[in-house]
């Protein structure tokens, strides 16, 4: 008992990402095909939920204008033939118009492809109901036409626009039945029957109406929280990529520490502008290239003070030894100067490099007075 409530409670648990849709999707060929002739292009899959949700009624309206425009042309036979030329002619007129639709929808502008079917619709079933004289008990069946224009607005249009259609469609039946010539049969009829007579289409058109009114508003519900699902799922998502990348920059920042820590100067934070922590990175690098110049420009100063410790030794031996003092260079920033206590010059451009090996300390001390030059003869 316990295992098969614990399987229950698993399969009612949700997660954002069962909410969305698919990214493959199978269709059938001639769906495909019609939709990319007829729709606009599909949106990448990174794009956002207001795109994909774009591209999702317009080959909605394409998927519905499909069979639309198939119902319309198998009509153009029957048509033809129809007791009232008037037909065909409004059926070409409405053939025309899911053409338009069509080219307004592979345009992106579905809402306005909407509206032309189903005002197309609307008036070219109406024009075909007054255009029926004398009015016969027959043409009552075209009153069902209407219900197809409740789809078509619920469909294609937002979904209160149905019941506009409701009230427009009982308006004209209503007004057919009242003021259209009828033949005596359908006369009678409507004299003794009138509310049952209306009663059928009218109960029809309200039935349809409210079901399908409240069908779309259901579907556009799940619409936006599948949307709302999807978004949090993205979020959910990018938090965990960043803080990956959190992560992964902090351990690259704290590898350069542990390689600086460990003299190694020239380590830096290999982060780029795409990292979170690319900023910290910078300035670190920045700090290290400081550091560096200045931990050099310290052993500059080793040598030349070890260099200045010697030639004072020098000096003061060569002194005490009454001798002219002969002063090797040192391979430091100091040696322009030595040359030229001796009279030597020395060309800049061929000078060691500033970094040499520490030179040898005295083993002997050196005393803090002041230091004579002796003239060279």
């Amino acid at each position: 008992m316990s295992m098969s409530t614990n399987s229950q409670s698993t399969q009612d648990r949700w997660s954002p990402s069962d909410l969305i849709e698919p990214d493959v999707k199978k269709k059938s060929s001639l769906i495909q095909r019609w939709n990319e002739l007829t729709s606009i292009p599909d949106a990448p899959p990174d794009a956002d939920f207001a795109r994909r949700e774009n591209v999702r009624k317009s080959q909605m309206t394409s998927n519905i204008l499909f069979f639309f425009t198939i119902m319309v042309i198998f009509l153009l036979p029957a048509c033809y033939f129809a007791p009232y030329p008037s037909y065909f002619w409004l059926d070409i007129v409405l053939s025309i118009t899911c053409i338009a639709a069509l080219l307004l929808n592979r345009r992106g502008m579905s809402l306005t492809a909407g509206l032309l079917v189903t005002i197309g619709s609307f008036t070219v079933l109406t024009a075909a109901l007054f255009s029926s004289v004398p009015f016969d008990e027959t043409t009552l069946q075209g009153y069902d036409m209407y219900v197809i224009v409740e789809l078509l607005a619920v469909s294609l249009l937002p979904s209160r626009s149905i019941f506009v259609v409701f009230v427009a469609s009982v308006g004209c039946t209503l007004a057919t039945l009242l003021y259209m010539p009828h033949t005596a049969v359908l006369q009678q009829d409507i004299h003794d029957r009138l509310l049952i007579i209306a009663a059928r289409p009218v109960g029809t058109l309200l039935l349809v109406a409210g079901a399908a009114y409240i069908l779309s508003t259901t579907m556009t519900t799940a619409i936006k929280r599948a949307g709302r699902a999807e978004l949090i799922a993205k979020l959910e998502h990018e938090l965990a990529d960043q803080k990956n990348d959190l992560e992964e920059g902090i351990q690259q920042i704290l590898d350069t520490h542990v390689s600086v820590a460990n003299g190694n100067l020239s380590a830096r934070a290999p982060l780029n502008k795409d990292n979170v922590l690319w900023q910290i990175a910078r300035a670190l690098n920045v700090l290290l290239v400081r550091l560096q110049r200045a931990v050099q420009a310290e052993r500059e100063l080793q040598h030349v003070e070890q260099a200045v410790t010697h030639y004072v030794s020098a000096i003061q031996q060569a002194e005490a030894q009454r001798k002219t003092p002969t002063l090797p260079l040192s391979h430091t920033k100091i040696d322009p100067l030595i040359a030229a206590l001796q009279g030597q010059t020395i060309n800049r451009a061929h000078l060691p490099s500033p970094t040499p090996p520490p030179m040898p300390m005295p083993s002997q001390g050196w005393s803090q007075r002041t230091t004579s030059f002796p003239h060279s003869k």
